[in-house]
């Protein structure tokens, strides 16, 4: 038996946004407008809301979403009393709309709703109705029904989490992601990418998610390059499309433990958790492949036979061709490694501490032991080339 969630409309392609604007006039008459920094790509929305005359206050998110921001801006949000929230940016606006949306109606603080580091009581007031427009191909947070906000007192990101989160809609107009400087469209890229694999080798998959995520895999490794080099407009609606599958098989499978680390890690450095994620996810993949070699796990060894299959195109591959493919193209991306971001191993207890507390881990294909975790964070700091590894042929 399994359950599938997501947003309760979805309007995707070039030129979705501007066509969707009017659904806006269904759920009221105040909106309150969350937003990157980005003041470009807002400009349609904010002059359709001016023309509609439509009440309407502006809330900027800068950086990774901090408990503190989110208690300041629900407190703001309480007073402006809005009928509805409008997210328009990348995750960390797609997060805090949501649980703006999710908060503003009910009482208390964010810590009374957060897991792991807060009460995790659910939420009793239904949401204000949320419409989510994504700026960036990766998160696919635009379908997913948690808020990831970091406390930076417990060094942690943890997550409300609610199906009454998931939006109301969803607008993915891959125009919007255009012009989008190759850093980021890899890290964000490399990001839906960790959703899909990770939600396809989990230890709670099931047959709709392994469809969503084995067709979110192979648009994804045709597209990340000439998505992220060449800013091909067919390359970009097919990162857009990956990316809202990753947050689909996120919501309706299980993550692991790639995800676990960078909740601990993207706590302590100072960086973006795509980054993060892309950096981990060929260590845990080796780490994974090597704990099924030893338990015998002839499935789930399949299964990453299978991943490696998509990803590099080829009926023959083995398990470990997938590592080899996803090392190449993190090195064809140049995106930075864990040690430069600051990762170093002094750092390594806490951070597998912390990870071993995540939910995400939780649905790692097998578990793992700190011990295994530690050494994880061992081999990305060494930038062991994996495909070298006799453990893994």
């Amino acid at each position: 038996m399994f359950q599938f969630m997501t947003a309760t409309r979805i309007i995707f392609g070039e030129g979705a946004l501007n066509n969707s604007l009017s659904l806006i006039n269904n759920y009221g008459y105040s909106v309150l407008v969350v937003t990157g920094k980005d003041d470009k790509r807002v400009e349609p929305l904010l002059g359709y809301l001016k023309q509609q005359n439509i009440r309407y206050q502006r809330l900027a998110v800068h950086g990774e979403p901090l408990i503190a921001m989110v208690e300041e801006m629900a407190a703001a949000g309480r007073l402006f009393k809005p009928d509805m929230v409008v997210a328009i940016g990348g995750g960390s606006v797609m997060d805090v709309g949501k649980a703006l949306a999710g908060l503003i109606p009910n009482q208390g603080s964010v810590y009374d709703y957060l897991e792991v580091v807060g009460r995790a009581l659910p939420l009793t007031a239904k949401p204000l109705p949320c419409i989510a427009i994504p700026t960036t191909a990766g998160t696919g947070s635009e379908v997913t029904r948690n808020a990831v906000l970091i406390s930076a007192q417990e060094n942690v990101k943890a997550a409300i989490r609610s199906p009454d989160l998931i939006p109301d809609v969803a607008i993915i107009d891959p125009t919007l992601t255009y012009g989008t400087e190759k850093s980021l469209s890899a890290r964000c890229g490399m990001d839906a990418f960790t959703h899909l694999m990770e939600a396809y080798v989990c230890g709670e998959p099931n047959p709709l998610t392994d469809m969503i995520c084995e067709e979110g895999l192979r648009r994804f490794a045709t597209a990340i390059i000439p998505a992220c080099e060449e800013d091909d407009p067919k390359a970009r609606a097919d990162m857009a499309f990956a990316s809202m599958l990753g947050g689909m098989a996120q919501s309706n499978a299980k993550l692991g433990a790639a995800h676990g680390l960078a909740a601990a890690l993207g706590a302590v450095l100072e960086a973006p958790h795509g980054a993060i994620t892309a950096q981990l996810a060929p260590y845990v993949m080796a780490e994974n492949i090597l704990a099924a070699r030893e338990a015998g796990r002839i499935t789930l060894l399949n299964r990453y036979r299978q991943l490696a299959c998509i990803l590099t195109g080829r009926h023959n591959s083995e398990p470990s061709d997938g590592i080899v493919w996803v090392q190449r193209t993190l090195k064809r991306l140049d995106l930075p490694s864990l040690p430069s971001l600051g990762l170093c191993n002094t750092l390594f207890e806490e951070v597998a501490t912390s990870a071993l507390r995540s939910n995400s881990i939780k649905g790692n294909p097998l578990p793992l032991s700190r011990e295994r975790l530690l050494h994880i964070l061992e081999r990305v700091c060494q930038a062991e080339n994996l495909a070298a590894s006799p453990d893994l042929h």
